[in-house]
């Protein structure tokens, strides 16, 4: 995957869904949503790679995809495509039974 800006939207196996903005850089993944930042690492080689993200929340007023949780963290897996988009899935850390999917489209470099 490059380096970038990517536009995420992203679905839980509950039928709940959002969207935001992530940032990759090096190995370091950040972003946020009108809820909730999104800061953590990724690694991997060629087009797959790994990833765990912490998710906390930033608005009291919005609920994550996952219900009131304050904080938890994303165990992800994914691919990325030669359009620069990707495709992860994965779950909350420690319920597998909570489960992500998440697609991002590259828009733009990052400095």
């Amino acid at each position: 995957m490059i380096d970038g800006i990517y536009h995420v939207t992203f679905s839980s196996n509950s039928n709940d869904f959002g969207e935001g903005i992530a940032v990759f850089k090096g190995n370091s993944v950040n972003g946020g949503d009108h809820g909730y930042l999104y800061s953590g690492t990724m690694s991997g080689q060629g087009d797959n790679f790994n990833s765990a993200l912490t998710i906390k929340q930033w608005n009291p007023s919005v609920q994550s995809i996952f219900g009131p949780a304050k904080e938890f963290v994303l165990e992800l897996s994914g691919s990325s495509s030669a359009d620069n988009s990707f495709l992860a899935h994965g779950h909350v850390a420690g319920q597998p039974q909570a489960k992500i999917s998440i697609r991002g489209r590259h828009l733009s470099d990052a400095a």
